[in-house]
């Protein structure tokens, strides 16, 4: 017997700078304190919004301007690309109305975020400082993204009189996973 059942798993929320711990200790094997070194460095040089920060949403207000944000990365060698294409399909003017917008989930800040600006600023920063600037703007480009389509399958074969279950996920529509890139 045969169950097939599509499945959405859309983008994380944003980053707080404890997941953004977490994910940086992860991938590039720094500790939180390196970490919190290099985004106080990128906030300084104006690359990033406020890390200290315990929200990972956006406020109505920073949504309403979000554009600019975008518009700023569209010259990111990176992933500028990417940037283009959400303005192109205009899902930033619908992330108000989503999870990844919401006052009451904000006390002082809300979450990291690129500000699209200071780029030319990057290459005289150090490798990892880079790629965790890298890391906050795919983060941030997901959250415009459609969902990730899995068509998930579970598998019921019968062998003699016993059961055998298996349940596996294929991935049949990227969604904001090419933007993820990790």
């Amino acid at each position: 017997k045969i169950e097939r059942k599509r499945e959405n798993k859309n983008p994380p929320l944003l980053f707080n700078l404890a997941e953004l711990q977490n994910v940086c200790s992860k991938l590039f094997k720094i500790s939180p304190d390196e970490t919190l070194k290099i985004v106080q460095e990128l906030y300084e040089k104006k690359l990033v919004t406020y890390p200290r920060t315990d929200a990972r949403v956006l406020s109505t207000a920073v949504s309403k301007e979000i554009y600019k944000n975008i518009a700023g990365l569209r010259s990111y060698s990176a992933i500028g690309n990417a940037a283009e294409e959400i303005l192109q399909m205009g899902s930033y003017k619908s992330i108000a109305k989503t999870r990844y917008v919401n006052d009451k989930q904000i006390t002082d800040h809300y979450a990291i975020i690129p500000t699209g600006q200071g780029l030319n600023v990057l290459k005289s920063l150090s490798q990892t400082s880079q790629r965790v600037y890298e890391t906050i703007v795919r983060r941030f480009l997901c959250i415009f993204c459609p969902p990730a389509v899995y068509q998930k399958v579970s598998l019921v074969s019968m062998i003699g009189k016993e059961r055998f279950f298996s349940n596996f996920r294929i991935l049949q529509e990227p969604g904001y996973l090419k933007v993820a890139g990790m």
